[in-house]
């Protein structure tokens, strides 16, 4: 083979390749506009011993980080609702009430003013609010499945397969969580309980579709703008 014609398919194959690549690059939203992949803070805890799985989520852009550092809380709940709703009326850490920091200008739309303070936990209905459910299965079974099928049945806001994602890769109901039929206790749920956190940040609104539907951790109408800050609609009971 002549030299001229190994530098024309050397030539050409540069081409294809270089053709792949900036269709790869065109392919994703993130990379080609230069935005974060994460939109969406998503919390979820666990009790053990009351046996009670709590979440919600919030907008990165929103006025307050509803962050909760991986940990334990203590909660106070209230009495469960006619669909087994349990919402967490206070969240406290060693230092009194959780405070969610306000974010600062830079990391807030152009078009909306900084809160200027943090916010203190305000029960379910509140900025940041929580809310969940008993995780045992009708024969006080508790294993990753439970987890969920509870939150498949509870979490009826935009999301979902988004966030479904992320529970099945956690550790809920395995290992020591686990609880075997043959295991199972009598348990009097208290008032109060300690709950360990965990906190993911999602892609849930940047073009994942599942069957179709719009990954957001809101609708639009709870954008968490002044108006609305946080996102106690997206914890469960609050969106129905």
């Amino acid at each position: 083979m002549s030299n001229l014609k190994r530098i024309g398919i050397v030539v050409i194959a540069l081409i294809g390749l270089s053709a792949v690549s900036s269709l790869a690059f065109a392919d994703d939203p993130a990379e080609s506009e230069g935005e974060k992949p994460e939109d969406t803070v998503f919390n979820f805890g666990y009790d053990p011993i009351n046996h009670v799985f709590t979440w919600n989520t919030s907008n990165l852009d929103d006025l307050h980080d509803c962050t909760l550092e991986n940990g334990e809380l203590t909660a106070t709940y209230r009495k469960p609702s006619e669909d087994g709703t349990i919402a967490i009326d206070k969240l406290e850490d060693v230092d009194g009430v959780v405070m969610f920091r306000d974010r600062a200008a830079e990391d807030l739309p152009e078009d909306v003013t900084p809160a200027g303070a943090p916010i203190a936990y305000a029960g379910s209905e509140g900025a940041c609010g929580l809310s969940g459910a008993a995780v045992a299965g009708p024969n006080g079974q508790v294993n990753h499945g439970q987890f969920m099928k509870l939150f498949n049945s509870l979490h009826d806001g935009t999301g979902r397969g988004c966030l479904k994602r992320h529970l099945a890769k956690s550790a809920l109901g395995k290992d020591d969580q686990q609880v075997k039929v043959s295991d199972v206790e009598e348990i009097a749920m208290t008032d109060t309980g300690m709950i360990s956190f965990e906190t993911r940040l999602a892609d849930c609104q940047h073009g994942n579709s599942d069957k179709g539907e719009r990954h957001g951790a809101t609708s639009p109408e709870k954008s968490g703008r002044p108006d609305s800050p946080g996102k106690s609609g997206s914890a469960p009971g609050h969106n129905k």
